[in-house]
């Protein structure tokens, strides 16, 4: 068993024995950690700033940033055997607004809108004017025939059925030495 020590709290002096092993003696915490002063006190200090500072605003809601776009336009591909048809939401779009490309192996789909309304009552003029941009790429997974491809508009959904060129007939290459 351990002798108390001077004050009479159990601490030891250099080491304890306990059962004939030597035990380190207990430093205080302070000592056990890394010392963030001794290493890089700057680089620290700007660590718990930075924490400090993100659990401060966690919950406030942010705005987006501005080059986020303002909607994620859910597109849809489905394959059949002859065609690819490719259906994309994109409602407050006219028929017109729409320019579609096929190049190679990929579908481009853009669309731009502009509307302006302008009132005037009891001597206030209102003034409003909207914009609307969508574009996607979308890669197809055979080739397709743009000739005979087909696009409808309505109620929002934009709907293009490609239909698929016939593949190349399998043939035997003979090698020649």
């Amino acid at each position: 068993m351990a002798k108390k020590g001077r004050e009479g709290n159990g601490a030891s002096g250099p080491a304890e024995q306990r059962g004939g092993q030597a035990i380190m003696p207990r430093m205080p915490e302070r000592q056990l950690l890394p010392s963030p002063w001794t290493d890089q006190p700057l680089q620290w200090l700007r660590d718990e700033m930075d924490t400090m500072f993100d659990r401060f605003f966690a919950r406030w809601p942010m705005r987006q940033p501005m080059n986020v776009p303002e909607r994620f336009w859910n597109m849809e591909v489905q394959e059949a055997d002859n065609e690819i048809v490719v259906r994309i939401e994109a409602p407050g779009f006219e028929a017109k607004d729409f320019d579609i490309h096929i190049s190679g192996s990929t579908l481009t789909v853009q669309a731009d809108r502009q509307d302006q309304a302008e009132k005037n009552q009891e001597g206030f003029r209102q003034w409003e004017h909207r914009a609307g941009r969508l574009q996607l790429s979308a890669p197809l997974s055979t080739a397709v025939d743009a000739d005979k491809a087909e696009c409808r508009y309505h109620s929002g959904v934009l709907e293009v059925r490609l239909p698929r060129t016939e593949p190349s007939q399998k043939r035997r290459i003979e090698v020649k030495t």
